[in-house]
């Protein structure tokens, strides 16, 4: 799984801040800059798309291995170096499938340590603080490889740390007893909808500790580890310890405490990494089924302890022999030239000449970039024999050519699958560049679950190539098809032996049966079920007197709040509804006691006839904790997620979202719908580390002056005439949080383009005088409605420009610009408003011009920070709305 973290710094210039070039000129010197194949992530600026003044000053990597489960804490320092206001974002990416459970961010001597709420809520709490001049930060997840961090009002030249904690599982490598740890390095460049619509290539300097890399590790005290291995990095690897105690100790002292169930990795590098950094470890029975418990600790507030079970299955059952369809999809776009296409064919030749043979199996192979197309005779499958592979062997091609759509080619593929044979096995190659995994990973389970029902076996097999292959692809697509993956990386892609050896893991992966897990007995005491009522007396009772309502019973409540409580024993995944093949992970989060040291498992093997078996497997008490919970949880939220890509009632997709927030919310996790979010005037836990008092206990934020030095126009225009006369703003105290700033900071404050619920701007952020004449005609209603920032109120354009339509569509002129609909929705209402005022309004100009003037400026700023459209074009654009606007009234 993959996931994106994006951060937004907002800046604000100070009329006697030095230049921190000139001031920081030695330091900038010793500073050598990588180039845009060495980092793909980091921050990138929305208006030109290129490096800017946040370079990146290190990365630390901290890892702990428990087992197969895994809690990874990523920190990155970067410098302010700018005096200019420019939106800012960060990305960067954790490992395939990880939770994000943490987030604290440092700026100067501050620490916040962020909160989690729901989506909606956190995204207010930071437009407010950010429009307030108020230092603040939020974290939402992007998808399953991305999470995006947005910070507002930093100051410049300040030192920026962020911090994010994830948990993860470790997958198969499809090797018996194998475990693959990859810590992602970045983000390489992919096709399709992604976090940014250019690549992030970040300033990042280079020099001692650039990157720092530690992993602890520790397994079952009755193994050890065997043929760890660093496959990328020269890193350094000590066996016997799992943090760096051993540095201190004499090497009798080592001999005592060495312990074979542990070992420490650590890899430092003045240059930040090019590749991912690849850990490879075995450990004896690691594979055999198991399930470890975990009593939370410390226990949520109110609440009774809970336990946490994760249970570990791995298929050992062969397949046995029967008629069965081979579809190979291998990858022929631009990215898969030289090396990687050749391996992908020998991978294809090998597996071919050892696939499981029977008399009725067929075989076929597709190439695709943005489509698919066969390469066999007749494009249908064809009978596996040496006959046919050899032919079909001599159609390969070496060079490859185009985009990638890896949804638009497995749906092509399994819509021309031959559905009559009881198996078919889809065996993707590919170097995993694409973000429609999501679109995907849908496909395949909607073939796989028609198959299942047929009483037929359909699955996908993933071979990744290359250091920049998204797992997360690869992993979701194998999930999704109950398949298993390998990966080859680059070093070795002209290795044919290791090829070979990959290609057998696969062809084993196949032999094996997946496990389709039709009921789980985790054996335990569940608590009594708890009512949603707060202990009211049942309906009709009659109580002998009138008390007053239970007030826990009054008013709304926050989404993901009003639900019931949840049941004793809550489960992920759903039994029946998903199979692997290899190494799958079964969670439960139980409000009670454990009664018995095993769990039994009920399970069939799908497309092998209707027979049940039993398997009892045993139990592994653990110390307490919460990350077998935060696991369990971030499993609990997948399932919902799942449920929510097939729903179409509004009713049905709320209180499904308002499952994910309570667990989200519950177990502080980012999710879809959960965000982490803190801001310096309260939302969140605020710490000062030694050394921050500063005079008169002065914060670090400050308000702007409005003759500030921007180059940016636009934001200029955010302050009112009786701003521009306001005395200089106070700092914030650091005491109470409270702001003391005059109106005008607030506005200033305010950046390029900022998307909010307009219904919920600062009535502050008007146009001059609207407030005064609010609502006492059309005119001033759409005036009072305007942001800071010049964008208005959709509801207000639609009650009173256009009663009776509704707003219309988006002409052509807007709607093809690519991506990002929400934005050209306000663009367009912006032109609306402009033609509103001249068509509508023509006599009163001087009450609208003001607004027309800021909404021009929105207009044109976005088309260039947000679209990359250039001035003459932004103009273009601009006339040509407003004359299609204009033509509606």
């Amino acid at each position: 799984m993959c996931v994106f973290l994006s951060v937004t710094w907002y800046t604000i210039p100070v009329k006697t801040w030095k230049n921190p070039y000139q001031e920081e000129k030695k330091k900038a010197e010793t500073m050598a800059y990588v180039g845009a194949a060495q980092r793909r992530q980091g921050v990138y600026c929305q208006e030109h798309w290129e490096a800017v003044g946040y370079p990146l000053l290190n990365s630390r990597y901290h890892y702990t291995v428990k087992d197969i489960f895994v809690e990874g804490t990523l920190v990155e320092t970067y410098q302010a170096l700018t005096n200019v206001e420019r939106e800012i974002a960060y990305i960067f990416e954790v490992p395939p499938e990880a939770s994000v459970i943490g987030f604290t961010a440092k700026v100067g001597n501050t620490v916040v340590e962020a909160i989690v709420d729901e989506k909606a809520e956190a995204d207010k709490k930071y437009q407010a603080a950010k429009s307030a001049g108020v230092q603040a930060w939020k974290l939402d997840k992007v998808n399953e490889e991305v999470f995006q961090i947005s910070l507002g009002a930093v100051s410049p030249n300040s030192t920026i740390e962020v911090r994010v904690t994830y948990v993860f599982v470790i997958s198969s490598d499809t090797i018996e007893d194998s475990v693959r740890l990859t810590i992602p390095a970045g983000l390489a460049a992919r096709p399709g909808a992604g976090p940014a619509s250019v690549t992030t290539v970040p300033t990042a300097p280079t020099g001692s500790d650039a990157v720092i890399i530690t992993v602890g590790i520790e397994v079952d005290r009755s193994e050890m580890i065997f043929d760890l291995n660093c496959l990328a990095h020269h890193a350094s690897i000590t066996n016997g310890f799992s943090d760096n105690s051993f540095k201190a100790l004499t090497p009798v002292e080592k001999r005592k405490v060495y312990k074979q169930w542990k070992s420490y990795v650590e890899f430092t590098s003045s240059t930040f990494l090019k590749h991912h950094f690849v850990l490879s470890w075995t450990v004896p029975r690691i594979d055999q089924a198991h399930c470890i418990v975990e009593q939370l600790s410390p226990p949520l507030p109110g609440q009774s302890p809970t336990l946490a079970l994760a249970l570990t299955l791995v298929s050992n059952l062969r397949l046995s022999v029967e008629e069965h369809e081979y579809i190979f999809l291998v990858d022929y776009s631009g990215s898969m030239e030289g090396s990687r296409i050749k391996m992908a064919n020998s991978v294809v030749e090998t597996m071919l000449n050892q696939l499981p043979s029977h008399t009725g199996s067929t075989f076929n192979i597709y190439n695709f970039n943005t489509s698919a197309w066969s390469i066999v005779a007749g494009g249908k499958s064809v009978v596996y024999d040496k006959k046919n592979v050899s032919t079909a062997v001599s159609n390969f091609r070496v060079s490859a050519t185009g985009g990638t759509n890896i949804d638009a080619a497995l749906t092509t593929v399994l819509n021309q699958r031959d559905a009559s044979k009881r198996r078919c096995s889809i065996i993707v190659i590919s170097d995993g560049l694409d973000w429609g995994v999501t679109a995907a990973m849908r496909t395949v389970q909607q073939h796989a679950a028609t198959a299942a029902g047929q009483s037929k076996l359909l699955r996908v097999f993933v071979m990744g190539l290359g250091n920049d292959v998204s797992r997360g692809m690869c992993e979701g697509l194998a999930r999704a098809g109950a398949g298993a993956t390998a990966y080859i990386s680059e070093t070795l892609l002209q290795d044919r032996d290791h090829g070979k050896e990959k290609a057998e893991t696969l062809i084993n992966a196949i032999n094996y049966a997946p496990v389709r897990v039709r009921s789980i007995d985790w054996h335990v005491d569940p608590a009594p079920a708890k009512s949603g009522g707060g202990g009211s007396a049942a309906d009709g009772e009659n109580q002998g007197s009138r008390p007053k309502p239970n007030q826990a019973e009054l008013g709304a409540v926050a989404k993901g709040d009003n639900l019931p409580p949840p049941k004793a024993i809550q489960q992920a995944p759903l039994p029946g509804t998903m199979f692997w093949a290899i190494r799958s992970y079964w969670y439960a989060i139980v409000d009670g006691a454990s009664k018995d040291s095993s769990v039994t498992i009920n399970y069939d093997i799908p497309g092998s006839g209707s027979a049940k078996h039993t398997i009892e497997v045993g139990k592994r008490f653990e110390t307490n904790g919460r990350l077998i919970h935060s696991l369990a949880a971030h499993a609990l939220i997948q399932t919902f997620e799942q449920k929510l890509l097939t729903q179409t009632n509004q009713t049905d997709k709320y209180w499904t979202e308002a499952e994910i927030v309570r667990l989200g919310k519950k177990y502080s996790l980012a999710s879809s719908q959960t965000s982490f979010v803190a801001t310096m005037n309260g939302t969140g836990k605020m710490t000062y580390t030694a050394g921050n008092a500063t005079q008169a206990k002065q914060s670090l934020l400050s308000a702007v002056p409005v003759d500030n030095n921007s180059s940016l126009s636009f934001v200029s225009t955010q302050a009112s005439p009786a701003a521009a006369a306001a005395p200089p703003a106070k700092f914030f105290s650091t005491t109470s949080m409270a702001q003391e700033a005059e109106p005008f900071a607030t506005r200033m404050a305010v950046p390029l383009p900022v998307y909010i619920d307009e219904a919920d701007a600062d009535a502050g952020d008007a146009a001059p005088g609207a407030a005064a004449t609010a609502g006492a005609d059309n005119l001033s209603a759409i005036i009072s409605t305007q942001s800071g920032n010049g964008a208005f109120d959709s509801a207000t354009i639609e009650r009173v420009a256009f009663p009776s339509t509704g707003v219309p569509a988006i002409p052509a002129f807007i709607s093809s610009l690519d991506g990002r609909d929400n934005v050209k929705e306000q663009i367009w209402l912006a032109v609306c408003a402009m033609a509103y005022f001249r068509q509508k309004e023509a006599g009163r100009e001087r009450e609208w011009s003001g607004a027309r003037d800021k909404a021009g400026e929105f207009v044109k700023t976005t088309l260039c920070c947000v679209f990359g459209v250039d001035a003459g074009r932004s103009e273009e654009i601009l006339t040509n709305s407003l004359d299609d606007a204009e033509g509606y009234f």
